[in-house]
């Protein structure tokens, strides 16, 4: 699965990182932004998003060729994709949609129309936030902070070693964003519309298998079919969603398991002490045998005091 994401780029430094390649001029062109009201709700960079907040959404210029000018445009959404069919308040459809399972879309009476009616759309992220559900022996969950493999002196967890820069020539330089493929929807009623999205996730593989059973469908950086609605087909493009081997990780503070803090706190390597757990988990063990020693000592002496 995947419940918080971060990203603490500016919309001018979002466009530089989803910068193109334009085949007409040899050059590299920023994401075009178009923006979107969604009921007053902005982007607001983060480094703890969660459902319900709004981020920059990469989706085809195809379908805005009135208002976009450029092949890739960035648009602000709503995580959590509002069922067509629901004409109440937007925030009252009771529905957990902020991920979408691979293998449960075509069968989806809510994504499948969506996937069928062009709404691909790639969640543009910095890393995302995953909390250990493989081990059994601590009572908190472990929260993990996984994101793309960066280029040597970049610390993801410290902005300043990042050196992003962008020129037309080379095009985007610094940190290495993780783009994950999601489906996207415009839903309105009488006075409101929203663009919202959801997170398409499938069954982990080797590299995060540790950590838990489910994983984003995260694109190669280089890949942009998932977007290209015109030229690949809804089935052909869900067949290009494989887990992807290339991840980096560290643990992180239990800071984020409220969505309130969003500061940059949240995605700070911290380092566990696993001695210290351990011997924890001993000395409780100990003093468990100590209590139980103590007790059936009790209860003998009370056996022999009554005889």
């Amino acid at each position: 699965m995947c419940g918080r994401t971060v990203l603490s780029l500016s919309k001018e430094q979002l466009q530089c990182a989803c910068s193109y390649k334009s085949d007409k001029t040899n050059k590299y062109v920023k994401a075009e932004w178009l923006h979107e009201h969604n009921d007053g709700k902005e982007y607001i960079p983060s480094h703890n998003i969660a459902p319900t907040d709004v981020t920059p959404v990469l989706v085809s210029a195809n379908k805005y060729r009135n208002g976009a000018k450029n092949e890739h445009v960035l648009k602000p959404m709503m995580w959590g994709i509002i069922p067509p069919w629901h004409m109440e308040d937007y925030r009252t459809h009771k529905l957990s949609t902020n991920n979408c399972r691979l293998e449960n879309i075509k069968s989806s009476r809510l994504y499948n129309p969506i996937l069928r009616n062009g709404g691909r759309c790639i969640i543009v992220v910095e890393g995302f936030y995953e909390w250990q559900t493989t081990e059994k022996t601590s009572k908190t969950k472990q929260p993990y902070y996984i994101y793309m493999p960066q280029e040597e002196k970049i610390e993801i967890d410290e902005c300043t070693t990042w050196n992003n820069t962008f020129e037309e020539a080379e095009g985007w330089k610094g940190i290495c964003l993780m783009q994950i493929a999601g489906l996207y929807n415009v839903w309105q009623n009488e006075d409101k519309v929203i663009y919202s999205y959801s997170i398409i996730t499938m069954d982990s593989n080797s590299t995060l298998s540790w950590l838990h059973h489910r994983m984003p469908a995260i694109l190669n950086t280089q890949d942009q079919a998932w977007l290209d609605i015109n030229n690949v087909e809804a089935d052909m493009a869900l067949s290009y969603l494989k887990p992807i081997t290339l991840l980096s990780w560290h643990p992180v503070s239990t800071l984020v398991n409220n969505s309130r803090n969003k500061s940059e706190n949240c995605n700070k390597k911290i380092l566990i002490d696993r001695k210290k757990t351990t011997q924890k988990t001993l000395n409780e063990w100990f003093n468990k045998t100590a209590k139980r020693k103590s007790d059936d000592n009790d209860c003998s002496e009370h056996k022999k005091a009554k005889q």
